[in-house]
């Protein structure tokens, strides 16, 4: 009988001792890593009810620069975009880089976009000077004479970008095409 105790002890000894070893073994497989899920830090959360929409805290955004950052997203400029919203908002550039990542074009916001040639650069019609021109304000329109009759074709090509929001190439050539007024 005592054969059998001292059998059985060992047995259930063996028994326990395995359970344990395939626990401690089961804890140290690696596990899958979780997804991680975007959202947006409290100071930056949307209503719920404008979940399609980039409606922005009215007291950290104004409409203006809303609209300024959905100008920016939708021509592709995000580099801007962020920078515009972090001066707008003081966040770090990882927040205002996941944020910008996931910004959604308005369309509640007043567009002052709606009024500039940001789309001129992808479209199908081709710039011309006479269009840009015309597209312009009478003193930018004058600045950009003065720097092409000056040789200062860097500045007028940059002055052109700014206020139509052409690419670079279509405002080089732009510039290159505009009419030399007499040098002053």
């Amino acid at each position: 009988m005592d054969l059998f105790i001292a059998v059985g002890s060992v047995i259930v000894v063996i028994g326990l001792g395995a359970v344990i070893v395939a626990a401690a073994l089961r804890s140290m497989r690696p596990k899958a890593p979780e997804a991680q899920l975007y959202t947006p830090s409290p100071t930056m959360a949307r209503s719920v009810a404008s979940t399609s929409t980039s409606t922005a805290s009215a007291s950290q955004l104004t409409p203006a620069a809303i609209a300024e950052i959905d100008r920016l997203v939708a021509a592709d400029k995000k580099i801007h975009a962020i920078k515009l919203y972090r001066e707008n908002t003081g966040v770090g550039l990882k927040e205002a880089k996941d944020r910008i990542d996931h910004w959604s074009v308005s369309t509640t916001a007043p567009h002052l976009a709606a009024v500039s040639n940001a789309s001129a650069a992808y479209s199908s019609i081709t710039a011309t000077p006479s269009s840009v021109r015309g597209a312009l304000p009478a003193s930018v329109a004058t600045e950009v004479d003065r720097l092409v009759a000056t040789d200062q074709k860097i500045h007028a090509i940059k002055l052109v970008r700014e206020h139509t929001g052409l690419g670079l190439k279509e405002s080089k050539d732009v510039v290159e095409a505009w009419p030399h007024p007499r040098r002053l």
